[in-house]
């Protein structure tokens, strides 16, 4: 048994935080064009 078997990477905690930081990323994108839209500098 060597260090791959031992330690196996959680492939579902990387696809929940990917998916986290991809709905972070939206939703400033979102707010970010909101003020665009209202006219802020």
């Amino acid at each position: 048994m060597n260090k791959k078997d031992k330690y196996k990477v959680p492939q579902g905690t990387i696809a929940i935080i990917i998916i986290y930081i991809l709905l972070i990323i939206a939703l400033w994108g979102s707010a970010y064009l909101t003020l665009l839209s209202r006219g802020a500098t």
